[in-house]
């Protein structure tokens, strides 16, 4: 009877301890984690700077790729929103940032409208038979493109998946250059013009916040973006619902 109750008694101890080692393996490897993202932060902080050419040319083809197609998701959004978190919005760092930014961001365009341009349909074809959602989003958009093309392409840059299939069909339907960076411009300025000002109310509301909480802060911001762009790809894909049983009904 009391070695049963001995037993028990050591079973129930074993399973206390357990219960704390695991949560404490867990804070562990959530803090080793958190570190190593406030020590990228922290990096990344210090390699913006025109003693760096580097870092800027890495944020500069990054956001050249992007414009491609070549997806980074959140990267460039970060890179913007903690610069100036940290440093504020009038500071040397954060406009390094946005003129690499934008250049990327425009000769990255700029391949992809010249490309269409001179290829013509033979491009966006190719692209089409590689990417069913492109194809059927080029013959969408190029529906589109007339008198109101600048606002329609800086829609479709600032749309999730659209930036590309803009580019293409502009280049196709030989839109004129100079509305294309006009585009481009405008969209940066909306855009990366929304992270600046997040940045600054982020500065503004969180001084008193440590560094150590830095990466939370970036955790939050990613969070919030992810959320975002979920809820605009749910809304157009309710809309394309939408649209497609009209046009059932209308057939019908």
């Amino acid at each position: 009877m009391h070695e049963a109750t001995a037993y028990r008694g050591n079973l129930i101890g074993l399973k206390s301890g357990i219960v704390p080692i695991h949560i404490l393996c867990n804070n562990s490897l959530s803090r080793t984690m958190i570190e190593w993202i406030n020590g990228a932060l922290a990096t990344l902080a210090a390699s913006i700077s025109v003693d760096n050419p580097g870092g800027l040319a890495a944020i500069f083809f990054i956001a050249l790729s992007c414009d491609i197609g070549v997806p980074f998701p959140f990267v460039l959004d970060t890179i913007v929103f903690f610069t100036t978190y940290e440093v504020g919005a009038l500071s040397w760092p954060v406009l390094l940032v946005l003129v690499m930014l934008l250049g990327g961001s425009m000769l990255g365009t700029s391949i992809l409208y010249w490309v269409s341009r001179l290829l013509g349909t033979r491009f966006a074809d190719w692209v089409g038979k590689r990417s069913k959602f492109l194809q059927r989003n080029l013959e969408r958009f190029q529906n589109r493109l007339g008198r109101w093309t600048i606002p329609v392409i800086v829609a479709a840059r600032l749309t999730p998946g659209l930036m590309q299939v803009s580019s293409v069909a502009a280049g196709t339907v030989r839109v004129p250059y100079y509305q294309v960076v006009l585009s481009i411009v405008f969209s940066f300025i909306v855009y990366d013009g929304t992270l600046v000002i997040l940045g600054t109310i982020a500065r503004l509301g969180l001084k008193d916040v440590g560094p150590e909480y830095s990466a939370w802060i970036v955790i939050g911001f990613v969070g919030i973006m992810t959320a975002i762009f979920v809820a605009v790809h749910l809304i157009r894909r309710k809309v394309k619902l939408n649209q497609h049983s009209n046009e059932m009904l209308t057939k019908g």
